[in-house]
């Protein structure tokens, strides 16, 4: 529940989109007329909520990998994201205005969407392979994880197995250890898959 009303929302419409664009700090002026709310407050107000050019819809899949983009390429380890550069970005690529708080939260939810697909399967024996970017997800970077059975009790001691990355699914391939001396002969085992 918002602690603005729409009697205190109409009062910062109509100061902002009039005598308020004149003034140096008009969220200061506005909290001395409005004394229940900060300055700080209203300007997050008007800034996220009631400035007539944000757009408030959900993102279009096309805005999330820009943002997806623009990020990775942008951001340092050293320096803070410019976020207001990213919403410039939006603004000129699709023509709308995102609040800046709402683009963060894109890129948020992506980081922890990342950390989640990363994280060991809760069905036990059973492993992670990750396969890279599928071939439509190339461009946002999302990866693909398959969960396949735990076989390692199958596989004689001695193999080292390799994980291929792939934008395709492929099968971890076997690759028999140099020194190996079976104990029984590899090629008549079944097939894995």
């Amino acid at each position: 529940m918002s602690i603005f009303d729409l009697k205190t929302d109409f009062l910062i419409k109509e100061f902002m989109q009039g005598e308020g664009r004149n003034i140096r700090n008009p969220y200061l002026e506005l909290s001395h007329r409005i004394p229940k709310f900060t300055a700080e407050q209203i300007s997050h107000r008007w800034n996220y909520k009631l400035h007539p050019r944000i757009t408030n819809g959900p993102f279009t899949k096309e805005e999330k990998r820009c943002i997806y983009q623009w990020v990775k390429r942008n951001s340092k380890t050293s320096e803070k994201i410019k976020w207001s550069n990213c919403q410039k970005l939006l603004e000129k690529k699709f023509h709308k205005v995102r609040a800046i708080n709402r683009i963060q939260g894109v890129w948020t939810t992506y980081q922890r969407l990342l950390k989640n697909r990363v994280k060991k399967p809760e069905i036990p024996g059973t492993s992670i392979i990750d396969f890279g970017p599928p071939q439509d997800d190339q461009q946002s970077g999302i990866t693909t994880n398959i969960v396949l059975p735990n076989i390692s009790h199958l596989i004689p001691v001695g193999t080292t197995t390799t994980t291929i990355v792939s934008p395709r699914p492929l099968l971890p391939t076997l690759i028999p250890n140099a020194n190996f001396q079976p104990a029984m002969n590899i090629s008549k085992m079944m097939p894995l898959f």
